[in-house]
């Protein structure tokens, strides 16, 4: 535990050493949603994203935080559909060139697996190339106390 609160508190000092270069990055993007939940139904259908991120793009490691907004359609007999607003923290870590960004989030929205406005999170990793291409992997849960996980690839254009 000790360990893991030093590798934090030397991360945070590393990502706000140069915090005058944070700038918000707004993105926007489109993907593929994926639930498991039984193999009768159709399981994938279209997903879309928007959102910013504000970390500094020019120093190795740097916290990121942001927010954005999720929405997806699964088509099937009964067709799924969510919609969701996710305050977002992650840590950008890489040259400029590439980042790794894992980051993690809460969820607030409504879902139709569940049928209620219903509040999770979310968890995932994304891969930035270059100032513009992002591709992100992630899971949102859109309620804890009833785990029907969405799986996400998002391909993201960032506008700098």
């Amino acid at each position: 535990m000790k360990k893991a609160f030093l590798i934090l508190i030397a991360v945070l000092a590393f990502s706000s050493g140069v915090f005058a270069q944070r700038h918000s990055t707004p993105y926007a993007g489109i993907g593929v949603a994926t639930n498991f939940r039984s193999a009768e139904e159709g399981r994938t259908g279209p997903a879309l994203t928007a959102g910013f991120r504000n970390y500094n793009r020019y120093s190795f490691i740097s916290l990121g935080l942001g927010a954005e907004a999720f929405g997806y359609v699964i088509p099937s007999q009964r067709t799924t559909v969510g919609i969701f607003g996710i305050p977002e923290i992650g840590v950008a870590i890489g040259p400029s060139i590439f980042k790794v960004y894992p980051h993690s989030g809460f969820m607030l929205g409504y879902d139709s697996i569940n049928d209620v406005f219903a509040w999770g999170g979310k968890e995932g990793l994304a891969f930035e190339f270059g100032r513009h291409v992002t591709i992100d992997f992630s899971t949102y849960v859109p309620r804890y106390n009833f785990h029907e996980a969405i799986y996400a690839v998002n391909f993201i254009w960032r506008f700098f």
